[in-house]
């Protein structure tokens, strides 16, 4: 019979056979193979985990070892240089009595001889006499102190002055206050002030039958100047300058036809007048008027100004001047000796005069500007005419002061 069937032939047969076969494990089968691939897992993680552990506690350990020995080289270095450049400490002089100060050298070191410590309150050491007897053999480490410097024991110790310096420092502290204050500006001490017064004029007569027969009424003035003042102290300035017045006030009187007026003058004669033609009448007239005694004065006021109570921002002060005075020009009518005319005589008028001047004020201030603002009387204290003149007249200023400066 003749064979077919080769190798190719079968392995062909076997395959086309096992096609359709499959063989599927059970659930169970591969419960167990998922069982043993999460374990290996597990176990992998464990191992890992306490490995990494390890290392970190050994790390830890080495690193806080190192730590220490450096802190306690430091340390040792620390203490070894210090006791390298200890300052001299004072040595006893057994035969003058004097605190003497010995100088460490290398010396010591090499020497293994001990010295005597005097207690440690004082701080200061001794060398025993042990030192200078030793063997021959370490003679030559024997420690000789070097003097550089003496005092007697009567001298203050460096303790008490180092306590004598905290005193004063607590005494006198320095704060960031103090030091800001010990820096502020000073005062200016010199300043100008312009002022201007709108004044009410009135006149006081010595004869009060005048006062009576020829009445007057007050008139607006005014009152303008410029003054310097120097800070004397805290709350005291000097005050001085220059100031124009203008004084006016109207006496009643009628118009009348021309009459001749006589003024008698004081001299132990008595015979000592003068005369002068007038339109005036003091008792009757054909019409009545108002004559107006006008007055234009240049003064040097001269004071002092007081700051009673207040702060940079606001003050409430006083302030007092004299004021001598000289007049520029004027239109003053003088009264008859027998009381019923009024003429103008420019002859009888004083030029040369005084004033005096008291006023209040508050002072403000407003950035660059200082203002103050405060009523002022001014009082004539010679009279407006010559003495010659029988009738003595004062005058006197009721005004409202309103001064500006510059704040600088």
């Amino acid at each position: 019979m003749e064979r077919n069937f080769t190798n190719e032939n079968m392995e062909e047969f076997l395959r086309q056979s096992a096609d359709g076969l499959r063989m599927r494990p059970s659930a169970k089968v591969w419960k167990g193979i998922s069982s043993h691939l999460s374990r290996r897992r597990r176990i992998t993680g464990l191992i890992l985990g306490t490995s990494f552990l390890v290392i970190s506690a050994l790390g830890y350990y080495m690193l806080n070892e190192s730590a220490k020995n450096f802190n306690t080289n430091s340390n040792a270095n620390n203490t070894q240089k210090t006791q390298s450049v200890r300052t001299a400490q004072p040595v006893v002089d057994q035969f003058s009595n004097k605190k003497l100060v010995a100088v460490n050298s290398d010396a010591i070191k090499r020497s293994n001889k001990t010295y005597e410590a005097i207690p440690a309150e004082t701080k200061e050491f001794t060398f025993t006499q042990t030192l200078l007897q030793r063997n021959a053999e370490t003679a030559q480490y024997a420690f000789s102190p070097t003097l550089v410097d003496s005092y007697f024991d009567t001298e203050i110790n460096s303790t008490d002055k180092l306590k004598t310096f905290e005193n004063s420092v607590i005494a006198d502290p320095l704060s960031i206050e103090s030091v800001s204050n010990s820096y502020k500006p000073k005062a200016k001490k010199l300043g100008w002030q312009t002022y201007f017064t709108p004044t009410v004029s009135y006149r006081k007569l010595s004869d009060n039958y005048i006062d009576n027969v020829a009445p007057h009424k007050p008139a607006f003035g005014f009152e303008l100047g410029l003054a310097a003042k120097y800070l004397v102290s805290k709350n005291t300035k000097f005050r001085a300058g220059l100031q124009f017045n203008v004084n006016r006030y109207e006496i009643k009187t009628y118009d009348s036809y021309a009459q001749l007026a006589t003024i008698r003058l004081n001299d132990r004669n008595g015979t000592d007048y003068v005369r002068t033609v007038t339109n005036y009448n003091n008792f009757t007239g054909y019409q009545s008027n108002w004559l107006q005694n006008f007055y234009f004065q240049v003064s040097a006021p001269v004071g002092v100004e007081f700051k009673v109570k207040g702060d940079d921002k606001v003050q409430f002060g006083l302030a007092s001047t004299v004021q001598p005075t000289y007049l520029l020009g004027d239109k003053a009518y003088v009264i008859s000796s027998d009381y019923k005319n009024y003429a103008n005589m420019p002859d009888l008028v004083r030029r040369w005069n005084v004033n005096t001047s008291l006023e209040t004020f508050v002072a403000y201030s407003t950035g660059h500007l200082n203002w103050q603002v405060g009523p002022q009387v001014r009082y004539q204290i010679l009279s407006s005419y010559v003495k010659k003149y029988p009738v003595k007249e004062n005058l006197f200023d009721f005004g409202l002061k309103v001064g500006i400066s510059v704040n600088r």
